[in-house]
């Protein structure tokens, strides 16, 4: 279990690095984009399917092997449930959000509930694993950025996704640990 949930966390990473890696400027820049972007260009589009399709995929196989003798282990088997179909639900939607307006805001509806459980999901792994503070206060300014960014007041989304989901990545596979 520990393994999928780590390498889950590793694809996506990995993949989301050769996306940027292919073509920086789509997040790199003033008015920077979201990793969905990635998903909409030929160059990129492969990679980012991986990274969301084995993160979801890894995820959910993990929970296969999960005995959810205690609370907090089937709680977190609902996280990882949880969290594997709202990637799969992001990487489905992105395909079309740049065709008509309905996709955009199912699109964006979407980000914002995966934004929403990363957040509260850190949040509720903190008090299971009591450690990394650091990790959290990264993804409550991750957050704070975020809400700028939906309200208008800043255009920092991609900075938001990867200190929101990067911190979620590492309290993810820490608490993996510690209830495995």
């Amino acid at each position: 279990m520990i393994r999928d949930v780590a390498r889950s966390q590793i694809a996506f990473a990995l993949f989301i690095g050769v996306c940027v890696a292919l073509h920086p400027g789509e997040v790199l820049k003033v008015n920077e984009g979201g990793l969905s972007n990635y998903g909409v260009h030929l160059q990129t589009a492969i990679p980012y399917t991986l990274a969301l399709a084995l993160a979801s995929a890894l995820s959910y196989r993990a929970t296969r092997s999960l005995h959810t003798t205690r609370r907090e282990t089937r709680h977190f088997k609902l996280l990882l449930l949880v969290y594997s179909g709202l990637t799969l639900l992001t990487l489905v939607t992105t395909y079309g959000y740049t065709l008509d307006t309905p996709q955009l805001d199912l699109h964006d509806a979407v980000g914002v509930m995966i934004t929403l459980f990363e957040f509260a999901s850190l949040l509720w792994m903190y008090f299971i694993v009591r450690r990394l503070v650091v990790v959290v206060v990264v993804g409550f300014a991750g957050f704070v950025l975020a809400a700028l960014t939906f309200f208008g007041v800043l255009h920092v989304l991609f900075l938001t996704q990867v200190l929101i989901g990067g911190a979620f990545a590492l309290l993810l596979v820490r608490t993996s640990r510690e209830l495995a």
